[in-house]
């Protein structure tokens, strides 16, 4: 890559020079950081999965992707002989030119350019096409159409009335945790800006909306007052009112209640943070404007206001806002076979448990809570 002589020597005065012999793995595919090298002498090969794509010679740079992009490094970079090279730190670096404003902008253009031209252009396709793919398998999930939501949806069971105050007394153990699994992922990501947009989110639970939200949920006939600066799980707890749940059987959740949220939180916490964004975003907030059509036609036989049951429209509306955002870091995480599989089980597993969830409370609205006379647990 052709780089002013300026930004070169930016380079070699606020990096690190090293030596390495031949074999040695400099940059690992999957790892987040955002060093930026300069090779002096010899050559490194540029692996994907295990295999060569590239070779980078003398004079030329490498680490420019996640430089640029501030995302998990897309190969592995390994010397092919004994090289010389200057390893400089993203702020350092950007800080060292921030006071040349054409050499800063000369320098940003040239790695923007290295990167396009390192980038084989099926390594973006590749990784849309498994979002979508997996996203596609996420909506058509059992989960998401489970005869429970579509005998909701169709007001098909016994006694609608009791099915949805069960689901409302029982879903509320599970919902109003939300921004606790929100958090959870929150300290798990490791860029500043996917931690800062996620942050956006969690805000919003707090019922704090953007102007334009509030213009497309006007839109939609939800009206401001009805949830300007009203946290989500007080929304909720609105339609337990509406669903007739008596205030007094909030204070303790059912074990099955109590078993997804906490098998939930395990994945967010205790896996990997691909498999983490996979459960929250994928297998969440990727099917909740799906899954939530479901319940509208129920809501009508409770006869009560929108403002009381608007928890659904209203998340029907922004959680495709979370997603968005969700997929935007997912899309980092993506750029490696590790990273694929681990969102790809986060998003079943949490699709698992979810239906394991709708099972039990179809079983309860077919019987009124007989059956969980002497049964055992879902999951």
């Amino acid at each position: 890559m052709v780089i002013n002589e300026k930004a070169t020597q930016a380079i070699l005065e606020v990096g690190t020079r090293s030596e390495a012999p031949a074999g040695t793995v400099l940059i690992e595919e999957g790892v987040f950081d955002e060093t930026l090298f300069y090779l002096e002498s010899g050559s490194v090969e540029i692996l994907r999965g295990g295999e060569v794509v590239d070779t980078i010679s003398a004079g030329d740079v490498f680490g420019e992707v996640a430089f640029v992009e501030r995302r998990a490094r897309t190969a592995t970079v390994r010397t092919a002989e004994d090289c010389a090279y200057v390893a400089a730190e993203r702020p350092d670096l950007l800080r060292s030119l921030a006071d040349d404003a054409e050499t800063l902008f000369d320098f940003v253009q040239a790695i923007e350019s290295r990167r396009s031209a390192h980038m084989h252009s099926d390594s973006d396709q590749e990784v849309e096409a498994f979002l979508a793919q997996v996203a596609e398998e996420a909506t058509s999930h059992r989960a998401v159409h489970h005869p429970y939501l579509l005998a909701l949806r169709d007001r098909s069971l016994p006694d609608m009335k009791w099915a949805l105050a069960d689901f409302a007394r029982q879903y509320l153990g599970y919902s109003s945790h939300f921004p606790r699994y929100l958090t959870t992922v929150i300290g798990r990501l490791e860029v500043p800006e996917h931690r800062a947009a996620l942050m956006e989110n969690l805000t919003e639970e707090s019922g704090i909306y953007e102007s334009e939200e509030m213009e497309e949920l006007a839109e939609i006939g939800v009206e401001q007052e009805w949830i300007d600066g009203i946290p989500h799980p007080v929304l909720f707890r609105r339609f337990c009112i509406a669903a007739g749940v008596e205030q007094d059987s909030l204070t303790e959740d059912a074990v099955e209640v109590v078993c997804w949220r906490e098998m939930f939180l395990s994945i967010l916490s205790g896996g990997s943070t691909a498999e983490a964004l996979g459960a929250l975003g994928l297998g969440t907030e990727n099917v909740v404007s799906t899954m939530y059509q479901h319940f509208l036609p129920a809501l009508e036989v409770l006869d009560a206001p929108p403002s009381e049951t608007v928890f659904f429209p209203l998340h029907a509306a922004v959680d495709d806002h979370h997603q968005e955002t969700l997929m935007d870091i997912s899309r980092h995480y993506a750029a490696t076979a590790e990273g694929r599989r681990d969102l790809l089980k986060g998003m079943r597993k949490a699709l698992s448990l979810r239906a394991g969830f709708w099972d039990w409370l179809h079983a309860r609205a077919l019987t009124q809570g007989k059956c969980d006379e002497g049964a055992t647990l879902m999951f």
